[in-house]
């Protein structure tokens, strides 16, 4: 008896060829960066490339999982981080790093978050959104020695 056969997954070919493309670009741009501030970007160009060729592999075998779809929940969600990302990119240079870090973060947290919103959840959301965003800036730049924009609204440059 022969094996049902298996549909190539356009869509996640799709996605995993966009993923690899970004990696790419990384792998790039980090060439001209020094030894110590290439590290972060060419350890997750590099696992974004493996990520990429192992999803473009099974989404074209058709070795995707079967059930794929989003709740409506799920998929507003999603829109919505993808939102909150774009935002943070576009503010980055004019917010600066932390400032925009910090939003971002701490609507991705809010964002992901499946329990009630509650005031103690949120000031935590606050403090880890605070700490994590900060100590990122403190080793890029103090650590890596990788300059981070500082923005143009608050006085910075």
């Amino acid at each position: 008896m022969r094996a049902p056969s298996r549909r190539a997954d356009g869509g996640a070919a799709v996605v995993a060829a966009l993923l690899i493309a970004v990696a790419a670009a990384a792998l790039w741009q980090s060439r001209d960066l020094s030894p110590l501030g290439a590290i972060f970007p060419r350890t997750i160009g590099a696992a974004m490339l493996l990520a990429g060729g192992i999803v473009l592999w099974r989404a074209l075998r058709g070795l995707a999982q079967e059930s794929r779809g989003l709740p409506r929940e799920g998929a507003v969600r999603g829109m919505l981080m993808v939102a909150v990302t774009a935002a943070w990119i576009a503010l980055l240079e004019r917010a600066g790093f932390a400032v925009a870090g910090v939003v971002a973060f701490f609507l991705l947290a809010l964002l992901t978050d499946r329990e009630p919103p509650t005031v103690r959840r949120l000031l935590g959301f606050i403090v880890v959104s605070l700490v994590v965003v900060i100590g990122f800036q403190l080793l890029f730049v103090h650590g890596l020695n990788v300059q981070l924009p500082g923005g143009k609204w608050f006085g910075s440059r």
